[in-house]
């Protein structure tokens, strides 16, 4: 086995070693990992803005995070309520709960593990910042969980945005809007059909009631929740700020009047900005600068500018290890050229070198991807004996900005520069020599194009893939009004009653769908054209511009694995250059294509979700261990 693939030692990339030097004050948010060393939590520490200011308001504040879908969308405005509190001279703390983002996955009741973290988030942020008071921020569920502790932390105030009053009601609320979403309609769909016809494999394809929106919502879990209740409460002696959701009439109100009957210093806000920053799309998602600003002119006058204190040099810890599978592994928080990521990898060396595996954006979601598929997938691979690195990319996250100023520019000119960058970083860093670059919908575009770019890639994974060539100057915006879903999908639909009555009310955009998907049936004549061609003549010359591409890809000998849902559009993009089943591919073994049914764009459903990370993590063991294992022979 060569040198070059022992990881080299890094370096604490991300972390100062002194957090306020005396000449030159340090602000960039800095990653650590904190808490129990069984099941640490991943943090962000945003130090006070201390010389801007001439001191600090000697207060810390710990960001709570909501549950689910709500903590991705609103992940990039708590990033910006973090920076705007910090400039106002408080110390801040936005963390991830256990079993939620890049933190470590814990048994046990999910409400008393999360209250537990923020107990955790407070003491460390009074212990790093050198503070005696914190206040608690929270949204939505994190609100409630956030007042549901703030007297044990001795809390010097709570702010809530939003909040689930109630817990049952809020558990309630997010089972209506699951069983009003098309997926979990489908799946109900599916189910009705005659038992006969349906295998045990797809019987385990169904969505129940312990999941939402491809998180684990149990039963335990939702009597936890219901079992809090904010209007059973004693009011919190402490001042309270609470802000109204501006998309439906909450319980804000009801709250504030019989808090308001003990604590004289409670504030409720009607300020918008909500339902912009709640919107279905991260990409879609507007932060609500008004809002922040309201927070930290409330929170500011409770505590006073001090001077600040000297205080001593600290490290925070930037590597842990965890157990996957029985399997030690290591997470390495990095930064390289202003873009983080969180480097997985197996304790252990491995016998044989095995190539890096990089992981690009799913969208405007940052590096843990939709329903945390990114990290329990990089977990697995760790286990199994890859390093993984998972990043984001300019404009997501806690990267830079794009070149040009923006956030969540989900097909930025640079993203491909940006997988360059981290590909040099792990080849300095941990001696990474070749790659597996894989990615979903825009991070499949990304890995691509890498691909297409760089020999270093040995393979490369495309998730339901939705673009193949961007130009400058298009927009999502676009894009999303002239697609439709699959054929696959209509076909299946038209023989629902349901789609009929929704044509006869003009729900459906007929005239649009119908011209789509005649457009489709000609670019399939042709490329019929071309592989009765290519049968009878071997040249490519005859082939579009993307089967060319991938053509040349095989020949270099990458490994090519795409998997779709059978009802994306992604599927007809890939039928539209590749012909049905891919058939423009040719029959090389370094070619693979799976299809999946009932999954959709983002494998929202945990079966989907379960089967990539597996489908994956085997289909590159055997690709390459076995490969690498001939090579030594």
């Amino acid at each position: 086995m060569s040198d070059s693939s022992q990881p080299r030692p890094i370096r604490r990339l991300t972390v100062a070693t002194q957090l306020y030097p005396s000449k030159d004050i340090l602000f960039t948010p800095q990653a650590f990992w904190f808490g129990e060393s069984h099941a640490p939590l991943l943090g962000w520490y945003h130090p006070a803005r201390k010389r801007d200011l001439g001191g600090s308001r000697q207060c810390g504040v710990v960001l709570c995070p909501p549950f689910g879908h709500e903590y991705m969308v609103s992940y990039l405005s708590y990033k910006h309520l973090a920076n705007t509190l910090a400039k106002a001279g408080f110390d801040v703390l936005f963390f991830d709960y256990n079993n939620s983002g890049d933190s470590a996955d814990l048994d046990g009741d999910r409400v008393a593990i999360w209250q537990s973290n923020i107990r955790a988030a407070a003491a460390h942020l009074r212990q790093i910042a050198g503070l005696e008071q914190v206040s608690l921020f929270g949204l939505r569920l994190g609100a409630l969980l956030a007042a549901s502790v703030a007297t044990d932390i001795q809390a010097s105030a709570l702010v809530m945005l939003a909040p689930a009053v109630s817990g049952r009601a809020y558990c309630r609320e997010l089972q209506v809007l699951r069983n009003m979403s098309a997926l979990q309609s489908t799946s109900s769909a599916d189910a009705a059909e005659p038992s006969a016809s349906r295998d045990k494999a797809e019987s385990e394809k169904q969505i129940n009631d312990d999941e939402l929106t491809g998180y684990e919502f149990s039963a335990e879990m939702r009597s936890s929740v219901g079992k809090l209740d904010m209007l059973k409460m004693p009011a919190p002696e402490m001042p309270v700020l609470i802000i109204a959701r501006d998309d439906l009439t909450g319980q804000e109100e009801k709250l504030a009047n019989i808090w308001n009957q003990s604590n004289t210093h409670l504030h409720l806000s009607s300020s918008p900005g909500y339902a912009d920053m709640m919107r279905p799309d991260a990409h879609d998602t507007k932060v609500p600068e008004e809002i922040w600003l309201e927070v930290a002119a409330w929170l500011s006058p409770l505590f006073d500018i001090q001077p600040a204190p000297a205080n001593d040099e600290i490290n925070l810890e930037t590597a842990i290890t965890l157990q996957i599978q029985e399997q030690s592994i290591t997470e390495n928080l990095v930064s390289f050229e202003e873009l983080v990521g969180v480097v997985s990898r197996p304790v252990s060396p491995v016998s044989q070198p095995l190539p890096t595996v990089l992981l690009a954006n799913i969208g405007a979601n940052h590096r843990v991807g939709n329903h945390r598929l990114y990290v329990k997938l990089a977990r697995d691979l760790a286990a199994a004996g890859f390093t993984v690195l998972r990043f984001d990319k300019a404009g997501i996250g806690y990267s830079k900005p794009t070149p040009e100023g923006k956030e969540n520019d989900v097909y930025a000119n640079g993203g491909l520069n940006d997988m360059r960058s981290a590909m040099q970083f792990m080849r300095i860093a941990f001696g990474s020599e070749h790659f597996v670059v894989g990615g979903l919908c825009s991070g499949a575009y990304f890995s691509y194009l890498t691909a297409l770019e760089e020999a270093s890639v040995k393979g490369v994974i495309l998730m339901n893939q939705l673009v193949y060539h961007w130009n400058e100057g298009d927009s999502l915006e676009a894009r999303r009004k002239e697609s439709i879903k699959s054929t696959h999908f209509y076909v299946k639909a038209i023989r629902n009653l349901q789609t009929w009555k929704r044509v006869l009310r003009g729900d459906v955009q007929f005239r649009q769908i119908f011209v789509k998907l005649s457009q489709r049936v000609s670019k399939r004549l042709h490329i019929l054209s071309q592989a009765f061609i290519t049968k009878f003549i071997e040249s490519h010359h005859f082939l579009g511009k993307v089967a060319r591409q991938f053509r040349q890809m095989e020949a270099r000998g990458t490994e090519i694995l795409m998997i779709m849902d059978a009802g994306d559009s992604s599927v007809d993009l890939m039928t539209e250059n590749f012909g049905r089943h891919g058939v423009l591919l040719g029959k090389s073994p370094r070619v693979r294509l799976e299809i999946l049914k009932g999954a959709d764009h983002t494998f929202t459903p945990r079966w989907a979700q379960k089967h990539v990370t597996n489908l994956i993590t085997t289909h590159l063991q055997k690709r390459f261990q076995a490969a690498s294992a001939n090579a030594e022979r």
